[in-house]
């Protein structure tokens, strides 16, 4: 495919399949949500990262490459579904518990490499890839053995093999050496990156407004009540402001990173950057169900700091974003600092505060922030600021 056509459909949808496959993270959002809200100690939390990271990374590469081979190949659609099993059994994993379900966690980890290993060979039998075949056998079957043979091996050491399988693959990306044709990303689809990304972030955005609604039943208290609506008023302006703003910012932005050949920034901001605004948007989600429960009674310190890193974190990944992209640092940080700063003082200054009490000051610094974005949205239009590369 030409830089021409890829132009061309970089209005491409998500396809079918791929919002089938998403179900499977509706699941392991939902998992690690409530395994935080259970135990929102910074292990809890790290534990959650360090076993999040592979499912994440596993979804980007499906997604990446059904992107550039799934309108050509209708056969890349089966294997998407046919990957479905090996995200499941992570999950499954992950909620049995990782020391003695690790065999599982690492069978699906393999799985998946061996799904994408047949949508590449697929490509490559129909003359489409434009990689060495190394490359696609050492990023999936040789890391597949890694992590197959790591079931043989007992924990701790088992992690460290995990850690190499995943290791390896993030560095071939890197090294774009022996091969790797710039064509790979010519040929994304920009709209249909920003759009799977886009979906996933709604997942976890669902995942706080479920927590809201399920601790509320449980717990049918005016406080309770107070807290889920200031949750779900956190969660829309979120969303709002990812929408609104980041979206189509990350667009303009990528569309400029492709015409510069900055094929890094098109790399760290669809496959990398996305994990910790996920990862940022899962805090909240447990935060807000920890405050449902119980409104009435402060929120844990615990509880405090994940609601404060997680909407910090939201603003500090899309400020990443934006310097990746070549935007004026200036700009960011009138934004970003606020935006770190404002929530972080309203969560961890109202610990004397009932738990519903603490969340409505979240909201009211995101409502703050949101008029700020306006301000600064309406003076970027009127100067004519532009995305700088």
């Amino acid at each position: 495919m030409t830089a021409e056509l890829a132009q061309a459909g970089e209005r491409r949808a998500a396809d079918w399949y791929e919002l089938f496959f998403d179900l499977v993270f509706v699941v392991v959002i939902a998992i690690s949500a409530d395994q935080i809200e259970v135990d929102p100690s910074l292990g809890s939390v790290l534990v959650f990262v360090l076993l999040f990271f592979p499912l994440w990374w596993a979804w980007v590469n499906l997604m990446v490459t059904n992107n550039l081979y799934g309108v050509r190949f209708p056969a890349i659609g089966a294997l998407v579904i046919a990957a479905m099993p090996g995200a499941a059994a992570m999950a499954i994993a992950v909620s049995g518990g990782i020391q003695n379900d690790g065999w599982l966690y690492a069978s699906g980890a393999a799985w998946i490499r061996v799904v994408l290993l047949a949508m590449w060979l697929i490509a490559y039998a129909k003359k489409a890839i434009v990689v060495p075949l190394w490359r696609p056998l050492t990023y999936n079957l040789g890391t597949a053995a890694v992590w197959l043979g790591s079931i043989a091996v007992p924990t701790p050491y088992r992690y460290v093999l995990w850690a190499i399988a995943v290791a390896v693959e993030v560095l071939l990306l890197v090294v774009r050496r022996g091969g790797f044709s710039d064509a790979v990303y010519l040929d994304a689809s920009i709209s249909h990156l920003l759009e799977r990304v886009g979906l996933f972030v709604v997942i976890v955005i669902g995942e706080a407004v479920y927590l809201s609604v399920t601790e509320l039943a449980r717990n049918p208290t005016l406080g309770g009540g107070a807290a889920g609506i200031a949750g779900l008023l956190i969660c829309a302006l979120l969303a709002r402001a990812f929408f609104r703003w980041g979206v189509p910012t990350t667009e303009a932005g990528l569309a400029s990173a492709t015409r510069a050949r900055s094929y890094g920034a098109m790399r760290d901001v669809v496959m990398y950057l996305p994990f910790f605004l996920v990862t940022a948007l899962t805090l909240i989600a447990a935060a807000i169900g920890l405050a449902v429960a119980d409104a009435v009674a402060p929120l844990s310190i615990a509880g405090r700091v994940l609601l404060a890193c997680g909407i910090g974190g939201f603003y500090l990944v899309n400020a990443a974003v934006g310097i990746r992209l070549g935007r004026p640092l200036r700009g960011i940080a009138l934004l970003a600092i606020p935006g770190v700063l404002l929530p972080a003082i309203a969560c961890l200054l109202s610990g004397a505060l009932a738990a519903w009490a603490t969340v409505a000051l979240a909201a009211l610094a995101l409502v703050l922030l949101d008029l700020l974005s306006n301000v600064l949205g309406a003076h970027h239009h009127a100067h004519g600021d532009t995305i700088s590369t």
